[in-house]
């Protein structure tokens, strides 16, 4: 019993029962552990149960915001569909002859009417002549008809109307107007010669009114421009609906376009300035909303250009001291527009319920504890006596173990019986001193199973080691020809003729083909030695598919020529498929990779009763004696290929096929004169039908 010497708590076990040794009461011993246990229990259900609870906030928020931010893109999509819709129907209603938009009286009250309808704040036309007329929507809801005539380009008559859309009162001239043909709405659509957003801008006479504009292109039947048609919306009415969205108490919503300029918000903050009576945009890292220039600050930090912002972004960030939600949003149309919207929601407004709850939590959890104390100090007490009788028990074990000696250690004299559990215990020191010694020679017996297992361990480390580096060099290959026929038709495709790319493009899918093939050997080789490849037989015309083998290869050799011979009664057999296609692909492959160039490949089928036997030969390199018995090892290549490419892996698989279909492979060979390798499959199916006597 020399081992149980090893183990510190039987070789020091004198030393704990010594007089001089320290002692700690037992209460203590068993109460002080099964509180700190109870407190630590405590601590982690209260961390974890506020954990918890932040997280699903998190997801809440994420969810919430996510959600807010579809309806502003809806919302978004459906404002800026209206202007492009009035548009449509103003080109259309022009086309077909039911709006004269020289006639500028019926011009003006056709878009009057549309006002009614539609909410929007301008529509308007203006031909080539620099001739304007539009409908304006006061902030009161009023309606007034403006009007420039080339009599006057240069002066706007701006006239009141009635609730019939009737011109009433002349209000005023504007002198000195720009001419409208170098006005943004104006001048984009005609540059674009398409539909077009203009840019984001002021009115000249209400600096106040940030609008933006469509525009259209109008043409007549000859396709001659003769003016531009174009819708306003108003981007007030974005922010005020920012600002009814309800996301949370105190959510910060802003749409800033991609330059970084503010487009609108849920602020009070307008998103422009006056400065001596003008009116200039504010850049969103310098609005005076401290949320919004903090969240476009950190995205210039992050991002470095807001143009980078293609897709969603959620992340979080602290400002002020709080923790925020942040959702960015990107969101385009068809015409030019690009904006981005963020939604900040500060993790506050979720966390109240939570944080009430923790209270409640740490409530209970105190309480629980208190009690738990109590009771802890009961139990010990209860269970004190018999563990010091338990204990004297103990001491007799240690001394036993000291000298390695349990055959006299007899716990019937020990007060011990009334508890159970304490006698069954006693029991399993006794049992437990001759498992020891038995425990002992079985490690002795593992050490020597754990020796050999490093050995074969070591060896798997060194197939690992070599299956990398030729798999790697194998990949390298094609890999390098795919990069290089890839960055030639990117940098000549425009100038090179359909023929040369078409040679690099036949040289990809060839390499590709390659790469497939050596992923496939390995999955297969894996299969095999996990020992899950299986043979799963079926009908097969053997004389047929070999033949479709054999021309299913060559379409693909140029360099060589495979001849194909059969001999004997064909018959049609049950046989794998699969199986047999990874067999005779490998050594045709092989056969023809190891051959001089425009030499023949035999591909003979010998039909025998009980078998049938196939036969590869090549004229190529052969194969040197050291190498013959390792031959269909995994990633054994033999001394004398040279450069030739390969894994080492096919004449594994060709073995490993031929084993699941219980057959059996040898070859023939000869250094410098070639290789014969010759496949017996037994023929344990029942034959179905006769085909012929003999095939060539």
């Amino acid at each position: 019993m020399k081992l149980l010497s090893r183990f510190g708590w039987l070789r020091t076990a004198n030393g704990l029962f010594h007089p001089t040794s320290r002692r700690m009461p037992m209460q203590l011993v068993l109460a002080v552990p099964f509180m700190l246990h109870i407190v630590a229990t405590v601590g982690l259900v209260g961390y974890f149960s506020f954990k918890n609870g932040q997280q699903t906030v998190d997801r809440l928020a994420d969810r919430i915001i996510d959600k807010a931010g579809d309806r502003i893109q809806d919302r978004l999509s459906a404002y800026f569909a209206i202007p492009k819709q009035i548009n449509q129907i103003n080109l259309d209603a022009a086309e077909l002859g039911l709006l004269d938009l020289k006639d500028f009286d019926l011009t003006g009250h056709y878009f009057w009417k549309q006002m009614q309808v539609f909410n929007v704040g301008y529509i308007n036309y203006a031909n080539i002549q620099g001739e304007f007329i539009g409908v304006e929507r006061l902030n009161n809801g009023d309606l007034l008809i403006n009007e420039t005539l080339k009599t006057s380009p240069s002066h706007q008559s701006v006239y009141t109307t009635d609730k019939w859309g009737n011109r009433q009162n002349l209000k005023e001239i504007v002198h000195t107007i720009q001419p409208v043909q170098q006005e943004s709405w104006y001048a984009d659509a005609v540059k674009a010669g398409k539909p077009v957003w203009s840019s984001i801008y002021q009115w000249r006479d209400k600096p106040e009114v940030l609008s933006i504009s469509s525009s259209y292109p109008v043409r007549d039947r000859q396709q001659k421009l003769i003016g531009v048609i174009g819708v306003d919306l108003i981007l007030s009415q974005i922010s005020d609906y920012l600002h009814q969205l309800p996301v949370s108490s105190s959510e910060q919503i802003f749409i800033i376009e991609q330059n970084g300029l503010l487009v609108a918000s849920s602020s009070s903050d307008r998103p422009f300035a006056i400065v001596d009576r003008q009116a200039r945009r504010i850049h969103a890292a310098d609005s005076p909303d401290p949320i919004i220039r903090q969240t476009t600050k950190f995205l210039l930090r992050k991002f470095n250009n807001l143009n980078l912002l293609e897709v969603e972004q959620h992340f979080e960030l602290k400002i002020t001291g709080v923790r925020q939600f942040v959702c960015i949003k990107p969101w385009k149309d068809n015409y030019g527009l690009n904006w981005l919207i963020a939604i900040v929601v500060p993790e506050s407004d979720f966390m109240q319920d939570i944080h009430d709850n923790n209270r409640t939590t740490f409530v209970l959890c105190l309480t629980a504890l208190l009690i738990t104390t109590v009771l802890s100090a009961i139990t010990s007490r209860w269970i004190t006596m018999p563990i010091r009788r338990l204990s004297r028990a103990s001491q007799v074990l240690a001394q036993q173990a000291a000298i390695g000696d349990f055959t006299n250690t007899d716990f019937n004299r020990q007060s011990v019986e009334s508890i159970d559990e304490l006698a069954v215990l006693s029991d399993s020191f006794n049992q437990m001193a001759a498992q020891l010694q038995i425990s002992f020679t079985e490690i002795t017996n593992k050490n020597v199973e754990i020796e050999q297992a490093l050995v074969k361990e070591k060896e798997l480390g060194e197939l690992k080691s070599r299956f990398v580096s030729i798999t790697s060099h194998e990949f390298r290959t094609p890999l390098t020809a795919i990069l290089s026929s890839a960055e030639l038709l990117e940098d000549y495709g425009a100038i090179w003729h359909e023929e040369k790319k078409i040679y690099h493009l036949q040289r990809i899918q060839t390499q590709v083909k390659h790469m497939t093939s050596l992923l496939n050997d390995v999955l297969v080789m894996g299969k095999a030695e996990a020992g899950k490849l299986e043979c799963q037989p079926t009908s097969i015309d053997l004389f047929q598919w070999c033949r479709s083998l054999v021309e299913e290869i060559q379409l693909i050799t140029k360099t060589h020529t495979i001849v194909f011979h059969s001999q004997g009664k064909a018959e049609i057999v049950q046989m794998d498929e699969k199986l047999l296609r990874h067999i005779f692909t490998n050594l045709l492959s092989n056969a023809i990779k190891y051959s001089p160039t425009a030499t023949e490949v035999h591909f003979d089928l010998l039909w025998e009763p009980n078998q049938i036997l196939f036969q590869v030969r090549d004229r190529g390199i052969g194969i040197p004696a050291s190498d013959r018995q390792n031959l269909f090892d995994s990633f054994h290549r033999a001394t004398n290929v040279g450069n030739i490419a390969g894994t080492g892996l096919g004449l594994a698989i060709v073995k490993k096929a031929v084993e699941t279909h219980q057959g059996q492979i040898w070859f023939e060979t000869q250094v410098g004169m070639g290789t014969k390798f010759i496949v017996a499959i037994p023929l344990v199916s029942y034959q179905l039908s006769v085909i012929s006597e003999e095939r060539v």
